[in-house]
């Protein structure tokens, strides 16, 4: 009988829980610019991570990864939902970033993370991993634009309510003024190479939300196109809502619903599964007056998804 083969480390330490003994390891750079990634986004599972860093390998990643959530520096969630069964979603922790204080010579108080931001519900969750999924793709895929001479800057920002808020002022059926406010998941700014200013709200969709709530948004941002705010505040007289949604069907509703309101050539869709750094700048975006018509009880279908043409954001309306 051959002897039997010693186990590892790896293999010795729980899949479900830390373990009482976590294994001894030496901290790297690279573990550190991980905790870093997870820190800028709040929660990130594996392809996520291999997206940001595409020459670690994938198996190292997930060994370095394991060896940060046994000694505390990361904690873990496990979605079990259709989207990312068996999934580990990595998280921050208080260790994790006094590390990064120490590493960055600063003050704890200076690196914006506190252990509420951990405590959300499975579908705020979810929300934040597909709007992750936008905001690195954009990343990615702008910075390869950008080295190859195609646009000249860039920012994907990650909004929050108190820097990012697009209001503007409507009027109800009585002639009363009101405040009407959205908040974009991410806002991607670009620079042409001709020196114009490109500008997208992206809002990432789940199907949970009604026709009546999306409809609000269009107006808000239907207002917000023929305001003086827009130029004094983003230094570009239009902007292109980019809506991520679940499937061609969704995608038909929610155009639909765009268009009887008068919301146009200003709104693009396109599916989940579309969203990735090789894909999102291609021709995956549909415009929503592509596929309808008309406005209000007048509102018909022109084409269908799979069939009307698909744009690209570079060659549409790259300056």
């Amino acid at each position: 009988m051959s002897p039997r083969k010693r186990k590892t480390d790896q293999e010795r330490l729980p899949k479900v829980r830390r373990s009482k003994s976590p294994p001894r390891f030496q901290l790297t750079e690279r573990d550190i610019e991980f905790i870093r990634a997870i820190l800028k986004y709040r929660f990130l599972y594996l392809s996520q991570m291999e997206w940001l860093f595409p020459k670690a390998s994938r198996r190292g990643m997930e060994n370095r990864l394991r060896y940060l959530y046994h000694n505390k520096y990361l904690d873990r969630i496990i979605l079990s939902d259709s989207l990312h069964s068996h999934k580990m979603i990595y998280v921050m922790t208080e260790k994790g970033a006094k590390l990064l204080a120490r590493t960055d010579d600063v003050a704890r108080d200076e690196i914006p993370w506190r252990r509420h931001l951990n405590k959300i519900s499975v579908t705020h969750i979810q929300h934040l991993l597909a709007i992750n999924n936008a905001m690195i793709s954009f990343e990615i895929a702008l910075s390869k634009s950008q080295e190859k001479g195609k646009i000249k800057l860039f920012k994907v920002i990650g909004t929050n309510p108190e820097n990012h808020k697009i209001a503007v002022i409507l009027k109800n059926k009585d002639g009363a003024r009101f405040e009407s406010a959205i908040i974009p998941d991410a806002i991607v700014a670009l620079k042409f190479i001709n020196g114009e200013i490109g500008l997208f709200f992206v809002e990432v969709d789940r199907a949970t939300m009604t026709t009546k709530r999306w409809q609000d948004k269009v107006i808000v941002y239907h207002e917000y196109a023929r305001s003086s705010e827009l130029i004094e505040r983003f230094k570009t007289n239009w902007f292109i809502v980019l809506t991520i949604t679940t499937g061609s069907k969704r995608v038909m509703s929610l155009a639909k619903s765009t268009v009887s309101i008068g919301g146009k050539r200003g709104f693009w869709y396109t599916v989940s599964n579309h969203i990735n750094p090789d894909e999102v700048l291609d021709n995956i975006w549909i415009r929503a007056s592509d596929l309808y018509q008309g406005c209000d009880e007048g509102t018909h279908q022109i084409d269908k998804y799979d069939l009307a043409e698909k744009v690209s954001i570079l060659d549409s309306i790259g300056g």
